[in-house]
């Protein structure tokens, strides 16, 4: 029998996987096109949430205090992952993808990662080309444009 102990770890887990799951449903009433980009993030990221839940499920409770201290620190790593999460969501929100998206990455890459300005520069800049190329002029798809950039382009 399975004996489980809520921690922040499987709380994570199990958030992310309602979410991704929560995606794949909301995809299923939508037209082929638009589903594609959510069950394109959605099944993969709701199989290894999944995954990640039957090996946390498995592991079971450990009491030990060296496991204690690493599960501190594994928790103050997942509230900034959270912070981010937040950023992530308000930059694409208020800026949308072509804009919010390399913004962000440059400044994930800068200040959580302690990289230099020039790879956030290069990280920025991929993210532009990847959003722009693949997915407007390969593709051919409309992007968020964001509620700022929207009322301010008019």
């Amino acid at each position: 029998m399975f004996i489980m102990i809520l921690n922040a770890r499987f709380l994570t887990t199990l958030v992310m996987f309602a979410l991704f799951a929560g995606a794949c449903i909301l995809a299923t009433g939508l037209p082929t096109k638009a589903a594609f980009m959510p069950l394109l993030v959605g099944i993969p990221g709701a199989l290894l949430c999944g995954a990640q839940l039957i090996l946390d499920l498995r592991r079971g409770p450990d009491a030990s205090a060296e496991k204690n201290a690493v599960a501190d620190t594994s928790a103050q790593s997942e509230a900034q992952a959270f912070g981010w999460l937040a950023l992530f969501t308000v930059a694409l929100i208020g800026f949308g993808f072509v804009a919010g998206g390399p913004i962000i990455v440059g400044a994930f890459v800068r200040f959580s990662s302690r990289d230099s300005w020039k790879n956030a520069a290069v990280a920025a800049g991929g993210t532009f080309i990847v959003l722009w190329g693949i997915f407007i002029w390969l593709l051919e798809l409309s992007l968020f444009n964001g509620l700022i950039l929207d009322a301010l382009l008019g």
